[in-house]
């Protein structure tokens, strides 16, 4: 067994910020190679609204999410270089904001030693949102990559921010910090119900609705459903949607990370990254709890840490892919004849832990029992994205 988190790595007690950087670092990969190898010149913003860096234990802060974004980002660029003699390469830059004097201080130190450019600004995020908009749009061909990651459910107003969600083209990464919201969103306290709904950008009746009378998983899924709503509607995103992190010693949500796009293409890369990462998860939790029974039970284990921990993910795919599958299956029952195989993907993506993959293993399913056909595939031999190929309900 391969341990993800040896003794003395910097993310023992913040494995969850293993799991969140794993996501962030592998999607700005796929993202930068793409927007890069798409049209010469581009240039990739990177903006980061609560950079740090928090927690860091290592004093280069390779283990915070600024110094995680830069290396992808100039490793991409300099690749995309190397393979390429063309004369303009794709230009990545990226923008800061902390307000926290301490962490600003350290924040510039890192940009001054940055392998790309890199600009650090002191104050709330909030403040800056103009600064935000323009740098999102600068240079030849932008695109820009938002990443919103706060210690709370304040300081990123929606309407506030909404100016930065609607530069286009762009894509949004959001700590939705569940085990806080969760816990207090349902408070009527006039402090915190204003803060909601800031949050939401609408009042709190409009929202608390959606949820009443739910419990447990069901209550957390139609929040952060509600939340991604809002911020497709004001962003005027395609797709919004969200993945879990897991508290890495409880069966429960630590945080969910809300990811907004405007390509069916960037959903699916968002799903196979997280696919990719669950097993990551899997082994960072499984050792987090083996570690904390060393602490109570100093004795060595008879198993793999892995092979100790409960089956909380298994649990969590068969209730998503239910979920997805339900769905595929309620959409097929409402089309009139035939329905776009990328409308059918996109309505069963927006459920967790599915992939475009699993979703051909459904078809595939569905058309050996005679129930539906694919329509102009042509020389394809599967189905495909942004190809036309459609889906015709027989029975």
């Amino acid at each position: 067994m391969i341990d993800v988190v040896p003794e003395e790595d910097p993310y023992q007690g913040r494995e969850q910020a293993l799991v969140k950087h794993e996501v962030l670092r592998r999607y700005l990969q796929r993202l930068a190679f793409k927007v890069g190898g798409f049209q010469p010149g581009t240039t990739l913003n990177y903006i980061d609204g609560f950079s740090g860096p928090w927690d860091s234990a290592k004093r280069d802060h390779r283990d915070s999410s600024p110094v995680i974004a830069m290396h992808e980002l100039a490793t991409a660029r300099n690749t995309l270089a190397a393979r390429s003699s063309r004369k303009a390469p794709m230009k990545v830059r990226a923008m800061f904001v902390e307000s926290n004097r301490a962490a600003f201080e350290r924040l510039e130190v890192v940009c001054a030693r940055a392998p790309i450019e890199a600009i650090p600004f002191l104050g709330e995020f909030e403040e800056h949102i103009s600064e935000a908009v323009d740098f999102a749009r600068h240079g030849p061909h932008p695109f820009a990559f938002i990443f919103i990651d706060p210690t709370g459910w304040t300081g990123y107003a929606l309407q506030r921010i909404k100016p930065l969600l609607q530069v286009r083209p762009s894509e949004v990464l959001i700590n939705f910090m569940a085990k806080d919201i969760l816990r207090f969103i349902d408070d009527k306290t006039s402090s915190t119900m204003k803060s909601f709904e800031e949050l939401f950008g609408q009042d709190t009746e409009s929202y608390r609705k959606q949820w009443r009378g739910l419990e447990g998983i069901d209550r957390e899924d139609e929040i952060v459903r509600a939340y991604c709503r809002r911020i497709r509607d004001e962003g005027a995103f395609e797709h919004c949607v969200s993945t879990i992190i897991a508290n890495p010693h409880a069966d429960r949500t630590h945080y969910r990370l809300v990811f907004a796009t405007r390509r069916l293409k960037g959903l699916i890369t968002f799903r196979e990254i997280e696919r990719s990462v669950t097993p990551v998860q899997q082994e960072v939790r499984a050792q987090a709890k083996q570690r904390k029974r060393h602490q109570r039970i100093p004795q060595g284990d008879l198993f793999a840490a892995s092979e100790m921990d409960t089956d909380y993910f298994r649990r969590l795919v068969a209730r998503y892919r239910r979920g997805a599958r339900s769905e595929l299956e309620a959409s097929l029952a409402s089309i009139g004849s035939e329905a776009s195989y990328d409308a059918l993907i996109a309505s069963a993506l927006g459920w967790p832990m599915t992939s475009e993959a699993q979703v051909k293993e459904w078809l595939k399913e569905l058309v050996r029992a005679g129930r539906v056909e694919l329509t102009g595939l042509g020389a394809h031999r599967v189905p495909k994205i942004g190809a036309g190929h459609r889906v015709r309900r027989i029975r």
